[in-house]
């Protein structure tokens, strides 16, 4: 494989499909397959920094010419600063444990638990079909990146959990879900600023969120946490989200 910040651009192809977000859109979607393979740190930073995601062993990148509404963001660590919004959802979460495992020891402690509540958690947000345990070991405790499981215990159980790419300077969420009826307690911003907290205690850059889409509000939450980084696919460059806006 090679070691360069276009790797998975070489091994990529291009598909073209109606777009997962916009539908009425044809994108046209680089994917990349990455069987029986390691990342190393340095390589996880790399695709990050290029605006790649993955799913198991699938890695795509929505950097579609024909629409920009699905950017990357991420979060430079060391600056982040908790609005007044989340200041109280940290005060709500002032009881909530945060750990971080690695997931074989997550696996062995809590697959069931962790399976049974994201089944919970798709069919209240999503309205989908549930998961059968070897369909979600497939998809979320497989991974060619280092991979790591954060969780949030309320009254010692299990309130939620997400699973994360490690690379050499850089943390990214790849998937989070929580038990429904907890809610109230908005586990995915306090996860979000726990992992920022933990990624800044061990001296990283980067917490990278995914895809921010303005228009789907699911999506938009993203862009709450500052300051923030869009990535500019035109350019290939990430810049400050004011700074995109403005230009």
């Amino acid at each position: 494989m090679k070691r360069n910040r276009d790797f998975l651009r070489d091994l990529s192809s291009i598909t073209h499909r109606p777009c997962t977000y916009f539908p009425e859109i044809t994108a046209p979607v680089e994917e990349a397959f990455l069987w029986n393979t390691n990342l190393s740190p340095r390589q996880t930073d790399e695709f990050l920094a290029r605006g790649w995601r993955h799913v198991s062993s699938y890695f795509y990148r929505n950097s579609c010419g024909n629409c920009r509404r699905c950017l990357p963001i991420r979060v430079p660590v060391e600056k982040f600063e908790p609005s007044k919004s989340q200041r109280r959802v940290l005060r709500k979460n002032a009881g909530t444990e945060f750990k971080v495992f690695d997931p074989a020891e997550f696996a062995v402690k809590y697959i069931k638990k962790s399976l049974s509540l994201y089944n919970r958690f798709l069919r209240a947000r999503y309205h989908k079909p549930p998961c059968d345990l070897n369909g979600y070991f497939n998809e979320f405790f497989v991974s060619p990146t280092r991979l790591l499981v954060s969780a949030l215990f309320i009254d010692g159980r299990l309130a939620g959990n997400g699973f994360l790419d490690l690379g050499e300077i850089s943390l990214s969420t790849i998937y989070f879900s929580f038990e429904p009826r907890f809610s109230s307690f908005s586990p995915g911003t306090f996860s979000i600023m726990k992992e920022i907290e933990w990624a800044r205690e061990r001296g990283l850059k980067y917490y990278y969120l995914g895809y921010c889409i303005n228009e789907i509000s699911a999506m938009r939450y993203k862009g709450l946490f500052r300051p923030a980084e869009l990535m500019d696919f035109d350019k290939g460059e990430w810049k400050e989200i004011d700074r995109l806006t403005e230009e």
